[in-house]
């Protein structure tokens, strides 16, 4: 589990910093490892798929261990609604950036060809980025909430060894 929840923690940073560089570069279209930003978007969306589908795939592996958890100990369905809950209040706003960033990056094409303006294409990039800081402290406190849910079921306290 803190193996995922930590990748899941990088994999995020590094593809902020590649949404950050893929942003810039859509000023100046300088190169970064001699990709033009075209490129560098098709690099940066592949890396973003893969950060968001960790992180779910967390939620669903912990949510089926806590399940699995709780009909094996006799423990109370609470656990595992909570576990819902958590998912509930994670996966729509994920999800709707995930369309979101597939907007953005189609309209990197668009762009390129010239049939959007570049001016557009850089307020929604911008809009993007700052609605993906918000589902990244959501999936903070989630992750948050989930750790501790998985404590408290497994009988462990906080600020015990």
């Amino acid at each position: 589990m803190w193996f995922f929840m930590i990748t899941c923690y990088v994999m995020s940073l590094v593809t902020f910093i590649a949404l950050l560089v893929a942003f810039a570069q859509s000023f100046t279209n300088f190169p970064i490892f001699h990709a033009g930003h075209v490129t560098f978007m098709i690099f940066t969306c592949v890396l973003y798929f893969f950060t968001e589908t960790l992180v779910m795939f967390f939620f669903v592996g912990t949510g089926v261990s806590v399940k699995e958890y709780t009909q094996t100990h006799k423990l109370g369905p609470e656990f595992h609604k909570r576990s819902i809950d958590l998912k509930r209040k994670i996966y729509p706003p994920q999800l709707l950036n995930i369309l979101f960033m597939i907007i953005l990056f189609i309209l990197v094409g668009a762009v390129d060809t010239y049939r959007v303006p570049r001016w557009i294409y850089q307020f929604i990039f911008i809009g993007c980025v700052v609605h993906y800081i918000r589902i990244k402290v959501i999936e903070h406190v989630c992750f948050k909430q989930n750790t501790e849910l998985i404590l408290e079921m497994s009988g462990v306290t906080r600020g015990t060894k």
